[in-house]
Protein backbone atom coordinates (compact mmCIF):
# COMPACT_ATOMS: atom_id res chain seq x y z
CA UNK A 1 0.00 0.00 0.00
CA UNK A 2 1.57 3.64 -0.94
CA UNK A 3 0.75 5.72 2.09
CA UNK A 4 2.93 8.13 0.60
CA UNK A 5 -0.03 10.55 -0.72
CA UNK A 6 -2.45 11.48 1.33
CA UNK A 7 -4.33 13.47 -0.32
CA UNK A 8 -5.04 10.76 -2.70
CA UNK A 9 -6.03 8.60 -0.34
CA UNK A 10 -8.66 10.84 1.29
CA UNK A 11 -10.29 11.71 -1.74
CA UNK A 12 -10.44 7.52 -2.21
CA UNK A 13 -11.55 7.45 1.39
CA UNK A 14 -14.69 10.01 0.57
CA UNK A 15 -15.36 8.10 -3.01
CA UNK A 16 -15.74 4.73 -1.40
CA UNK A 17 -17.94 6.47 1.72
CA UNK A 18 -20.06 8.08 -1.02
CA UNK A 19 -20.48 5.42 -3.36
CA UNK A 20 -18.47 2.44 -2.25
CA UNK A 21 -18.69 -0.62 0.01
CA UNK A 22 -16.66 -3.29 2.08
CA UNK A 23 -18.30 -6.63 1.64
CA UNK A 24 -18.74 -8.13 4.75
CA UNK A 25 -17.98 -11.87 3.74
CA UNK A 26 -15.25 -11.61 1.63
CA UNK A 27 -12.34 -8.96 0.66
CA UNK A 28 -14.14 -7.82 -2.24
CA UNK A 29 -14.21 -3.58 -2.34
CA UNK A 30 -17.00 -2.41 -4.42
CA UNK A 31 -17.87 0.84 -6.07
CA UNK A 32 -20.95 1.66 -7.18
CA UNK A 33 -21.89 4.64 -10.29
CA UNK A 34 -23.63 5.72 -12.97
CA UNK A 35 -23.02 4.86 -16.46
CA UNK A 36 -22.75 8.17 -17.13
CA UNK A 37 -19.55 8.19 -15.58
CA UNK A 38 -17.43 5.97 -17.14
CA UNK A 39 -14.74 8.69 -17.85
CA UNK A 40 -14.74 9.68 -14.02
CA UNK A 41 -13.96 6.16 -13.45
CA UNK A 42 -11.86 5.16 -15.97
CA UNK A 43 -9.07 8.46 -15.55
CA UNK A 44 -9.94 9.32 -12.16
CA UNK A 45 -10.69 6.48 -9.66
CA UNK A 46 -9.25 3.52 -10.95
CA UNK A 47 -5.46 5.43 -11.43
CA UNK A 48 -6.23 6.65 -7.70
CA UNK A 49 -6.92 2.70 -7.09
CA UNK A 50 -3.98 1.56 -9.14
CA UNK A 51 -1.48 3.98 -7.33
CA UNK A 52 -2.68 3.46 -3.78
CA UNK A 53 -3.31 0.13 -3.57
CA UNK A 54 -0.85 -1.29 -6.68
CA UNK A 55 -4.22 -3.66 -7.43
CA UNK A 56 -6.05 -3.38 -10.57
CA UNK A 57 -9.53 -2.91 -10.37
CA UNK A 58 -12.43 -4.89 -12.62
CA UNK A 59 -14.83 -2.84 -14.52
CA UNK A 60 -18.26 -4.31 -15.48
CA UNK A 61 -21.32 -2.67 -16.61
CA UNK A 62 -24.88 -3.40 -15.23
CA UNK A 63 -27.01 -1.78 -18.28
CA UNK A 64 -30.18 -3.19 -16.87
CA UNK A 65 -29.09 -0.49 -14.33
CA UNK A 66 -27.60 1.95 -15.87
CA UNK A 67 -24.85 1.49 -13.10
CA UNK A 68 -20.68 0.67 -13.35
CA UNK A 69 -19.01 -1.60 -10.90
CA UNK A 70 -15.51 -1.57 -10.39
CA UNK A 71 -14.62 -3.67 -7.58
CA UNK A 72 -11.01 -5.74 -6.48
CA UNK A 73 -10.25 -8.29 -4.03
CA UNK A 74 -7.16 -7.72 -1.37
CA UNK A 75 -7.11 -9.02 1.76
CA UNK A 76 -4.43 -6.24 2.32
CA UNK A 77 -5.94 -3.31 1.21
CA UNK A 78 -9.14 -4.74 3.40
CA UNK A 79 -7.25 -5.37 6.44
CA UNK A 80 -6.18 -1.35 6.29
CA UNK A 81 -9.27 -0.24 5.47
CA UNK A 82 -11.02 -1.63 7.95
CA UNK A 83 -8.26 -2.77 10.43
CA UNK A 84 -6.21 0.19 10.39
CA UNK A 85 -8.62 3.14 9.29
CA UNK A 86 -11.61 1.70 11.16
CA UNK A 87 -13.78 1.58 7.81
CA UNK A 88 -17.19 -0.15 8.55
CA UNK A 89 -17.77 -3.77 6.13
CA UNK A 90 -21.19 -4.05 4.95
CA UNK A 91 -24.43 -1.70 5.93
CA UNK A 92 -22.64 1.98 6.03
CA UNK A 93 -25.30 3.29 8.69
CA UNK A 94 -22.47 2.89 10.98
CA UNK A 95 -19.94 4.48 9.17
CA UNK A 96 -17.38 7.15 10.19
CA UNK A 97 -14.99 9.83 8.81
CA UNK A 98 -11.95 8.00 9.56
CA UNK A 99 -9.54 9.26 12.03
CA UNK A 100 -6.98 10.18 9.39
CA UNK A 101 -9.09 12.23 7.85
CA UNK A 102 -10.38 14.27 10.90
CA UNK A 103 -6.80 14.69 12.31
CA UNK A 104 -5.60 16.34 9.37
CA UNK A 105 -7.38 19.69 8.03
CA UNK A 106 -5.18 19.57 4.96
CA UNK A 107 -6.24 16.85 3.52
CA UNK A 108 -9.74 17.23 4.42
CA UNK A 109 -10.87 19.04 1.08
CA UNK A 110 -9.76 15.85 -0.63
CA UNK A 111 -11.77 13.74 1.03
CA UNK A 112 -15.01 15.95 0.90
CA UNK A 113 -14.06 16.29 -3.13
CA UNK A 114 -13.83 12.36 -2.98
CA UNK A 115 -17.60 12.37 -0.97
CA UNK A 116 -18.93 15.36 -3.28
CA UNK A 117 -18.19 13.37 -6.82
CA UNK A 118 -20.20 10.45 -5.55
CA UNK A 119 -22.85 12.04 -3.20
CA UNK A 120 -23.25 15.51 -3.58
CA UNK A 121 -24.66 17.91 -6.10
CA UNK A 122 -24.77 21.50 -7.20
CA UNK A 123 -28.23 23.50 -8.11
CA UNK A 124 -29.62 26.80 -7.91
CA UNK A 125 -32.48 27.95 -5.80
CA UNK A 126 -34.68 30.10 -6.21
CA UNK A 127 -34.22 31.92 -2.67
CA UNK A 128 -36.64 34.70 -2.89
CA UNK A 129 -36.55 35.47 -6.68
CA UNK A 130 -38.57 33.66 -8.79
CA UNK A 131 -35.35 32.41 -10.89
CA UNK A 132 -33.26 29.84 -9.97
CA UNK A 133 -29.99 32.18 -9.19
CA UNK A 134 -28.51 31.16 -6.15
CA UNK A 135 -25.78 28.82 -6.24
CA UNK A 136 -25.87 25.78 -3.48
CA UNK A 137 -23.99 22.19 -3.22
CA UNK A 138 -26.25 19.94 -1.36
CA UNK A 139 -25.43 16.22 0.24
CA UNK A 140 -27.86 13.88 0.75
CA UNK A 141 -27.53 10.95 3.60
CA UNK A 142 -28.88 8.65 5.58
CA UNK A 143 -29.28 10.10 9.58
CA UNK A 144 -26.39 8.59 11.17
CA UNK A 145 -23.10 9.53 12.72
CA UNK A 146 -21.24 10.43 9.60
CA UNK A 147 -23.89 12.89 8.53
CA UNK A 148 -23.09 14.93 11.71
CA UNK A 149 -19.43 14.09 11.38
CA UNK A 150 -18.87 15.18 7.88
CA UNK A 151 -21.01 18.12 9.10
CA UNK A 152 -18.14 18.86 11.08
CA UNK A 153 -15.35 18.84 8.36
CA UNK A 154 -17.60 21.42 6.16
CA UNK A 155 -17.91 23.58 9.20
CA UNK A 156 -14.20 23.39 9.63
CA UNK A 157 -13.36 25.02 5.87
CA UNK A 158 -15.92 27.52 6.23
CA UNK A 159 -19.27 26.10 4.43
CA UNK A 160 -22.48 27.50 5.77
CA UNK A 161 -24.47 24.89 6.59
CA UNK A 162 -28.25 24.02 6.90
CA UNK A 163 -29.80 20.24 7.52
CA UNK A 164 -32.88 19.03 7.52
CA UNK A 165 -35.20 16.12 6.97
CA UNK A 166 -36.96 15.74 3.60
CA UNK A 167 -39.72 13.19 3.67
CA UNK A 168 -39.79 13.33 -0.19
CA UNK A 169 -36.54 11.07 0.31
CA UNK A 170 -37.88 8.89 3.51
CA UNK A 171 -36.33 10.97 5.97
CA UNK A 172 -32.85 11.62 4.20
CA UNK A 173 -31.05 14.28 5.72
CA UNK A 174 -30.05 16.95 3.36
CA UNK A 175 -27.21 19.17 3.51
CA UNK A 176 -27.25 22.76 1.79
CA UNK A 177 -24.08 24.84 1.80
CA UNK A 178 -23.89 28.38 0.31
Amino acid sequence: INLTNNEKLAEFLGILLGDGNLNKSSNCITIVGSLEELDYYNKHIIPIIESLFEVKPKLRYRKDRNAIYLDFNSKRVMDYLSKELGLVKGNKRYAHVPEIVKNSPKIIPHFLRGLFDTDGCFKFSKQTNQKNYYPRIQFCFNDAPFVHEVKGLLEKMGFNIGMWNDSRFNGLIFYQIS
